[in-house]
């Protein structure tokens, strides 16, 4: 077996592909939990992989396609992403002062049929097909770009049409898209300055061996929830296992929207499934308008289970903070001598619980006494045991993100 040489290692080399399209999915799928991007991601379907956002109450679309190299010094070049020489066909200067500065012949079956068949081709059709529900289309790649490809690619950003490879997209536009009504010139700039290229991306390098270690950081920078080597490692792992089970289920002809989510769509619940946090408790922050929704609930879903307290526990609790949150926030002015000596008095409690001086079964009694010594205060009738609770559970949640 190792003396004699394989007759093709094709199939390993495809899976490793395949893995780096996983590895793209994944990594978008982690930027739903900031709840200002894409709320889902769409595996192997239309693209390698598609994320959708709502903008303006409508979805629009960001298609990806995930190519990679096994040299990382490898740089794609004009040809590679275009099917255009460096020598753009037909690409003449223009001799008057005044119009472009390139003229365009139009361009023969065989041509076209490349520009067609290239990954810039086959990404620029998600622009006409969709038209505005198409936000951007990019080429993600863990290799590089070649100077000319760079160029292209800034001048698609700057928004230069004079520049020979956009100039000739510009102009063909319509017959690359095989549009038998042409559209409006504006319309074709817009469709073109959707295009962009992300190169050396380490995490899609199908023999990057530390995806976990990237996914770990990119879930932190997302959603600002802290994972241990531990949880990071097995939350990698299953979202990889999750994006796989999204890309290979058999799509029948006619789906409806739901059945399309369902069978190849990721979306919060999913990830929520796979993260060390309640849902419940994590819906009763996001229903609240918490902006850390997400990082507050998982504090309390740490500090609480390593005290021992169940899963309704911590649901229930996270009502208490919510309602210590809302109470305070309407009564601060109003009331805001009584308040300002609450809120030490609640803190007080905190600190000796956060010093293993009290339980958390411990602050019920914590609590009781602190309602004793409000008794004769005009806040004591508005305020409960639970609100009380919750304050106590509010320090806890502002010295874990302050990194008291």
């Amino acid at each position: 077996m190792h003396e004699i040489p394989p007759r093709e290692v094709a199939g390993r080399d495809t899976v490793a592909r395949f893995e780096a399209q996983f590895r793209g999915a994944a990594v978008a799928c982690l930027r739903i939990l900031d709840q200002k991007g894409p709320d889902r991601v769409y595996c192997d379907f239309q693209d390698d992989f598609v994320t959708r956002e709502q903008v303006d109450g409508l979805p629009v679309y960001h298609f990806v396609q995930v190519k990679t190299k096994a040299a990382r010094k490898y740089q794609w070049t004009r040809s590679d992403l275009f099917g255009l020489a460096k020598n753009v066909p037909g690409a003449s200067k223009n001799a008057a002062s005044s119009g472009p500065k390139y003229t365009y012949k139009t361009p023969s079956s065989e041509q076209l049929t490349k520009v067609k068949d290239s990954f810039v081709g086959k990404l620029l059709e998600h622009t006409a097909r969709f038209s505005t529900a198409c936000g951007s289309v990019t080429f993600l790649t863990n290799s590089h770009l070649s100077d000319d490809v760079e160029s292209i690619a800034n001048a698609i950003l700057e928004g230069d049409f004079e520049e020979r490879t956009v100039g000739y997209l510009f102009q063909h536009y319509a017959l690359i898209n095989s549009f038998l009504d042409p559209p409006g010139e504006d319309e074709v700039r817009a469709a073109i300055k959707k295009l962009s290229f992300t190169a050396d991306v380490d995490y899609v390098d199908p023999g990057h061996n530390d995806f976990e270690i990237k996914a770990g950081k990119v879930l932190l920078e997302f959603s600002e929830i802290d994972l241990n080597h531990n949880e990071s490692s097995e939350l990698a792992t299953k979202l990889l296992a999750l994006v796989q089970s999204k890309s290979s289920r058999k799509l029948v002809a006619e789906l409806t929207a739901q059945e399309l989510d369902d069978m190849a769509g990721i979306g919060l619940e999913d990830l929520l499934a796979l993260l060390p946090i309640s849902k419940a408790a994590y819906y009763n922050f996001i229903n609240s308008g918490d902006e850390k929704a997400l990082k507050n609930a998982s504090i309390l879903q740490r500090r609480l289970s390593q005290a021992g307290a169940s899963s309704e526990i911590i649901e229930t609790a996270s009502r208490w903070k919510i309602e210590w949150d809302n109470w305070f926030r309407t009564h601060r002015h109003a009331y805001e001598y009584d308040l300002l000596f609450l809120k030490a008095e609640v803190a007080a409690i905190y600190d000796k619980w956060a010093k293993g001086n009290v339980s958390f079964a411990g602050l019920r009694h914590e609590v009781l006494a602190l309602r004793s010594t409000i008794s004769v205060r005009h806040i004591a009738a508005m305020v409960s045991d639970e609100i009380l609770v919750g304050g106590v559970l509010a320090c806890l949640v502002r010295g874990e993100t302050n990194g008291v």
